[in-house]
Formats: structure tokens, C-alpha cells, sequence
């Protein structure tokens, strides 16, 4: 029974966040009487119960408190946001505790993916892309360097060996990348929003 409902939270987790979903409450008062806390011995962060026992057990170099059925946790200089289960609702992909709070806030109000995304650099290929506000790529990383998405829904990127140009939220060019510098792309879509 616990592994149905473990695996029901895993697999539901934008239902489980919607602000129309009737689990919210549920997930929250699975999350009361959580206690972020340092292990001693490991310096690690976990979450004790009410009965003082680990309930998520230490693997953390951050944690905060559980808000909305959410607690932003940080490991390998990374957050991301786990559920009182201690299972990943946000991926921890997010380099600022800025940008992975406002991933949970787009979660709390529901927001579809791809409305809110961050610009992040791929450790891997070191190259930019955005991700959507559960930590995973909506648009894959492919940009020597990029700014965050405007209120509009554009974003000045730097096409590799290229120049800057602006995308949309569809990764579709709106100014071809043919500017050298970024606030020159910038100063252009000021003028096309005029």
C-alpha cells in the first residue's frame, strides 16, 4: 500500500502541487511536524519528526522548512525542492536559492510548464539552455551564454559561434543572432516592441 501511494506521489507530482488539486492539503500535513536539522557527525542535513527520528535521513548541505508540502534543499551546489517523502518535486538543478523558490512559487500557483523558465549553463557541455520550473530542460542547453526570459516571453541568447540574438519561449528566433554584443540584441527588442 505505501509503495502504490509512494508511487502515486512520484509519478502525480504537478497534480499534487496544482492549486486545484485536492491533495494539497494532504501534502502539507504529511510536511507538519517536519524539522530541517544538521547531523552532527556528517555536517549533512535531514528533516526529524515529532518523535525526534529521522524521517529524511541527513544527505543534505541545506535544507528549509517545508512550505506548501515543499522544502528547498541544496546538494553538490545545487537546489532543487523535495516533498515530505523526500522525493524530488524540483529536480536540484538550480545554482541560485532565488530561482529554485521561484520554481516552487510557479508550482504553488499552478502555472503550466514553460510559462516560467530559467536560464541555467549545463555543467556537462557548458553550454545554456532553460529549464521549466520542475528542473528539467524545456528548451536544452545549445547557447554559449543567456539572459533570463523577459515578463514578454523573450530572451537574448548568444547562438554558439555566432552573435546575440532573442528567442521566445518556442526556442524560435525573433532577432537572428548577428549582434556582437548582448545589450546591442537588447536595445533591438526594446525597438520591436515599440
Amino acid at each position: 500500500m505505501l509503495l502504490v501511494a509512494t508511487t502515486l506521489c512520484a509519478s502525480c507530482t504537478q497534480l499534487l502541487y496544482s492549486n486545484q488539486s485536492p491533495l494539497v492539503g494532504q501534502v502539507e500535513g504529511l510536511s507538519r511536524g517536519l524539522t530541517p536539522t544538521e547531523d552532527p557527525a556528517t555536517g549533512l542535513y535531514g528533516y526529524l519528526g515529532d518523535l525526534g527520528l529521522w524521517v529524511i535521513k541527513p544527505q543534505f548541505k541545506s535544507a528549509s522548512s517545508f512550505s506548501n508540502g515543499m522544502a528547498r534543499v541544496g546538494t553538490g551546489g545545487r537546489y532543487g525542492a523535495i516533498n515530505p517523502m523526500g522525493q524530488w518535486v524540483i529536480q536540484p538543478v538550480f545554482r541560485s536559492t532565488v530561482d529554485c523558490d521561484e520554481a516552487m512559487g510557479a508550482i504553488r500557483k499552478g502555472r503550466m510548464l514553460g510559462i516560467e523558465l530559467w536560464s541555467a549553463e549545463d555543467p556537462a557541455t557548458e553550454l545554456y539552455g532553460f529549464l521549466n520550473h520542475l528542473g528539467a530542460w524545456h528548451i536544452p542547453p545549445q547557447y554559449e551564454n543567456a539572459h533570463q526570459f523577459d515578463s514578454d516571453g523573450f530572451a537574448v541568447v548568444k547562438a554558439v559561434g555566432a552573435g546575440w540574438g532573442v528567442i521566445n519561449r518556442q526556442n524560435q528566433w525573433v532577432i537572428q543572432p548577428n549582434f556582437t554584443y548582448s545589450h546591442e540584441a537588447q536595445s533591438a527588442l526594446r525597438r520591436l516592441k515599440r
